[in-house]
């Protein structure tokens, strides 16, 4: 018996809110300690965590896939802001999670900055609810049941113009720096990068470097026999090194390496549920 991790999409009507979520369920599983760990990349996204089961602590990495000192159990319901490092988590024994991504301007929306740990009120509820059922999917379709019409009455807060949505951060962080544009009077540079910040908790440039790595990944699956040099000049990157540190600030991982993880390792199982390779 293997475990079970299943990545969910958000209905068009929150595909503007809401990136995905991913669910992982051990229980029933016996794993050595290593596969207890969950390794994940960096991202922009505000990540709200459901712990429907068991217990997951965040943990420091030191020295490749080693982890050292072990923080404090998260609560049962717990947010991460958007992180520019990978992160870990680990748990003692069996466990089953849901994580759900914001988009950052999305979350700002509900009251709550994108780089403040804290559960909006209006959100509450409806995270609070997120439970495990015989099928995932159905626990799933209940939550955006339940947060279609909260979105609805935020979406257009401020008087922010909206966007279609996508599950594709690069669709996301492009099409971005035109709504704070439209958002307000004022369209100098610097004014225009305070706004940004104020809506994402990232520059423009932190969020360009998100857009680039998924763009690699779609670059990497197309084509999976080019070589790294033709890699890096296809998803933008001014050569191959430049690709090399903007994947090992993401991952941890030079580009081979992260690889090799990816295809061997029970604990990186959620970069092979998000499709991802370097």
């Amino acid at each position: 018996m293997k475990p079970r991790s299943v990545l969910m999409l958000p209905p068009k009507s929150l595909s503007s809110c809401i990136a995905a979520a991913i669910f992982r369920d051990t229980r029933g599983v016996s794993l050595p300690e290593k596969d207890r760990f969950n390794h994940f990349p960096a991202s922009p996204l505000v990540s709200a965590t459901r712990v429907i089961a068991g217990e997951l602590r965040i943990v420091e990495a030191v020295g490749g896939v080693g982890v050292r000192r072990a923080g404090p159990p998260l609560r049962s319901l717990s947010v991460t802001p958007s992180q520019d490092r990978p992160m870990v988590s680990w748990s003692p024994g069996e466990v089953c999670a849901i994580t759900v991504g914001f988009y950052p301007d999305a979350w700002r929306k509900f009251g709550s900055v994108p780089v403040a740990a804290d559960i909006p009120d209006v959100l509450a509820p409806v995270l609070e609810n997120l439970r495990a059922e015989p099928d995932p999917q159905a626990g799933w379709t209940a939550f955006c049941d339940a947060l279609n019409p909260i979105w609805e009455t935020h979406r257009q807060a401020g008087g922010i113009p909206d966007w279609p949505g996508s599950n594709r951060l690069s669709d996301w962080s492009h099409t971005l720096f035109s709504r704070i544009a439209r958002s307000a009077p004022g369209r100098s540079v610097r004014t225009l990068e305070r706004r940004y910040k104020a809506w994402t908790g990232k520059t423009r440039q932190h969020l360009h470097h998100f857009a680039a790595i998924e763009d690699l990944h779609r670059h990497t699956v197309r084509n999976p026999d080019a070589s790294l040099a033709e890699l890096a000049s296809d998803a933008g990157y001014a050569d191959q090194s430049h690709m090399g540190r903007s994947v090992r600030r993401a991952t941890g991982f030079s580009p081979a390496h992260i690889n090799r993880l990816i295809e061997t390792e029970e604990s990186f199982w959620c970069y092979r549920l998000l499709g991802e390779r370097f």
